[in-house]
């Protein structure tokens, strides 16, 4: 972190900001809407990987690439072609247009440096990956000399794209076991992307939690898999949502 970089707040204190509006949605019977239940998700995956030591920035960065998805992920509707890139991207697009402060944008700016390891990366390049001895990737170059105008112009279209195009590469590799945990050969990917992620999504969160934007609509429904009270038949405990908590647990 840099001496310019915009001090974020933690988890905790993000938490604590949302427990009331928490509250006034759950006694509004809103524990299972769209932003609630994003935000509720995402939190739980933050909160485990919050204070993870350095040597586990894979666990770090699947978690919060989790805790990330859950607030912008959905699912297609029939017949309708998915890309989450270009999910992701949108999400990234709205959040933009409704943070007035410039949250997003200036803690790019001031992580130009952490960012810009990852857009110059070799590694976050699909191309790269089919024929590794062919050198570097011609594509790559290009985004590389861009992204420092994307920056500074606020480009959030191209930005949004071409980050999440590296993180879901990044994301494949890691949950397909298509890597080693704890491998030192793929540090210069893992560890700055875990990084990345702790700070955009504490930055979104502070957008969405701290400055009121929860309330705008940002596509926030519907929600994949939603809770459900389904009982299950092996379950003596009643009924259970679709992702095994009780019906009331997910808010």
């Amino acid at each position: 972190m840099t001496d310019s970089t915009p001090e974020l707040p933690t988890i905790d204190a993000l938490r604590a900001a949302w427990t009331p509006i928490n509250e006034v949605h759950r006694a509004g019977g809103r524990f299972s809407d769209g932003v609630h239940l994003r935000i509720y998700r995402c939190l739980s995956w933050l909160d485990r990987a919050d204070g993870l030591a350095d040597e586990e920035a894979d666990l770090a960065f699947i978690l919060r690439m989790i805790g990330f998805n859950a607030l912008w992920g959905r699912v297609p509707e029939t017949g309708q072609k998915s890309s989450q890139i270009d999910d992701c991207r949108i999400f990234l697009e709205r959040i933009v247009q409704h943070d007035a402060r410039g949250r997003l944008l200036g803690w790019m700016r001031a992580r130009e440096d952490l960012l810009a390891r990852i857009f110059e990366s070799r590694f976050f390049h699909r191309e790269w990956w089919r024929d590794p001895d062919a050198g570097e990737p011609r594509g790559q170059d290009k985004i590389a000399d861009r992204f420092p105008g994307w920056l500074a112009a606020g480009d959030i279209e191209h930005l949004g794209r071409e980050f999440a195009r590296r993180m879901l590469l990044l994301r494949g590799q890691i949950v397909h076991g298509n890597a080693t945990h704890g491998g030192k050969t793929n540090r210069s990917s893992v560890v700055p992307a875990a990084e990345v992620l702790d700070g955009l999504v504490r930055t979104t969160l502070s957008v969405l939690i701290l400055d009121g934007v929860h309330a705008e609509d940002l596509g926030w429904v519907p929600v994949p898999y939603p809770p459900t009270t389904i009982a299950d038949d092996d379950a003596d405990d009643g009924p259970q949502t679709q992702d095994g908590s009780s019906p009331s647990a997910d808010n």
